[in-house]
């Protein structure tokens, strides 16, 4: 089992922008992909959305990102398929489908997912002989042919195009009257002498005699039928990401996983980002946003679980990750107050980067400086411990990053090992001494 900070599921827009982030701050990170890099922009022909490129096609991008992220040096494994995601203490064990397993501290799942299909008569029985569901792939192999585009988003539209390229005759078939698809699209794909749009209409039927050769179509409570040599299905996507988890979770009803800002979900370590999360949009520009986002977290999180598992190596590994998922990163200029004196006790801190001390007022009303502390250590153990406000205030003597721990947390942290607690109250009660003394 190899030893890793991070595994990267999935190598498309999400997964690559990931994989580059994490090479770039020299992580030891592997990215998995089932096929081969890209995602679902290979299956696009052309992408004329994405900052930076006027026009380009989905496999030269792919391309792009790949290279990219390879250049930093991140390593990726194509046509390794992901068979589980199970929790040990606070690693992530992946399993393969070869049976192999890989260890790491944290996991990014940026798998897609797999169209949705009609669920009518033929749709099985026909796919590969006329049914698709990919236009890049299969459309030149329907040169001269009538064809029906079924939906009504983007994905329908953009597809489309690219097989007036090669349709004789090209209908778009949407249940609704409306379409969704941007209005460039529309206004590109419906302007055309040889596709007719047939709506609202629901497929019925797909049907011939070996290949498809016809499909029926319920139109104004009528069944008509249309004449065609290829189906092109266009009509939803459905996330695979939840299927890949032994615990459970957390996830919408259409099984798209459930992030907070940070693309963490509901499993310590665990992060989402791309067309497997629920969200509003689902775009390149926007997977590789939550990428960014999800990678430089994990990065934090990595930090504080190493930094906190040293300070308490009693504490049982999985408590350690939940303590950590639930922390709270702070960020303090220099001179800047973290808690003060006579304040109540809500938070424990340790420090991530950077230095502070802690003072309290003297006799004469001035200030006193009792301690020092640097990466590695906590303060604000008193208060909480003794349910008593604060007796000194630390402020930052650098720039100041530390990770917060409210009540709750800090009281699971203490209860989960005699001898963390041990070790947290001799230090407490030290410090509040080493205060005391004149």
């Amino acid at each position: 089992m190899t030893n890793l900070d991070l595994i990267i599921i999935g190598g498309g827009p999400a997964g690559l922008t990931a994989g580059l982030y994490a090479a770039r701050a020299d992580m030891k990170v592997v990215l998995l992909d089932s096929k081969d890099v890209g995602g679902e922009i290979l299956n696009t022909e052309l992408i004329e959305d994405y900052p930076g490129f006027e026009s380009v096609t989905g496999a030269e991008l792919a391309k792009k990102m790949a290279d990219h992220a390879t250049k930093f040096g991140l390593k990726i494994e194509t046509y390794k398929p992901v068979k589980e995601i199970r929790s040990d203490g606070d690693r992530k064990i992946v399993t393969l489908e070869d049976g192999s397993e890989l260890s790491a501290y944290a996991v990014i799942v940026t798998v897609g997912g797999e169209p949705t299909k009609l669920g009518v008569v033929g749709e099985k029985k026909y796919h590969g002989r006329g049914v698709s569901y990919c236009a890049v792939c299969d459309g030149a192999f329907f040169k001269g042919a009538n064809l029906a585009v079924i939906g009504g988003g983007d994905s329908a539209f953009q597809e489309g195009l690219f097989l007036t390229r090669f349709a004789k005759k090209l209908y778009v078939v949407h249940r609704r009257n409306e379409f969704r698809a941007q209005a460039i699209l529309q206004d590109r794909l419906l302007a055309m002498e040889k596709v007719e749009p047939i709506t609202p209409a629901q497929v019925k039927e797909i049907g011939g005699n070996g290949d498809v050769k016809w499909i029926d179509v319920d139109r104004d409570g009528k069944t008509e039928r249309v004449e065609v040599e290829g189906v092109f299905v266009f009509i939803g996507f459905k996330p695979v990401g939840r299927y890949l988890f032994k615990d459970h979770v957390e996830h919408d009803k259409d099984g798209y996983l459930i992030t907070d800002q940070y693309m963490r979900t509901s499993i310590p370590g665990v992060y989402a980002a791309g067309d497997t999360r629920a969200q509003l949009a689902k775009q390149i520009t926007t997977a590789v946003g939550d990428a960014t986002t999800a990678v430089l977290h994990a990065e934090r999180y990595i930090e504080e679980l190493k930094d906190l598992e040293r300070a308490f190596p009693s504490e049982p590994k999985d408590i350690v990750a939940q303590t950590v998922s639930k922390a709270e990163l702070q960020v303090f200029a220099p001179g800047e107050i973290v808690l003060k004196e006579g304040d109540p006790a809500e938070r424990f801190y340790m420090i991530i980067k950077g230095e502070a001390e802690a003072t309290h007022r003297g006799p004469d009303g001035s200030q006193v400086v009792i301690n020092r502390f640097g990466p590695g250590d906590y303060f604000g153990e008193i208060g909480l411990l003794n349910d008593a406000p604060r007796r000194a205030t630390v402020r930052a003597r650098t720039s100041l990053e530390v990770m917060a721990l409210d009540r709750e947390t800090f009281a699971k942290l203490m209860t989960s090992s005699r001898a963390t607690e041990d070790e947290v109250r001799r230090v407490a009660a030290g410090r509040a001494q080493a205060a005391s003394q004149p």
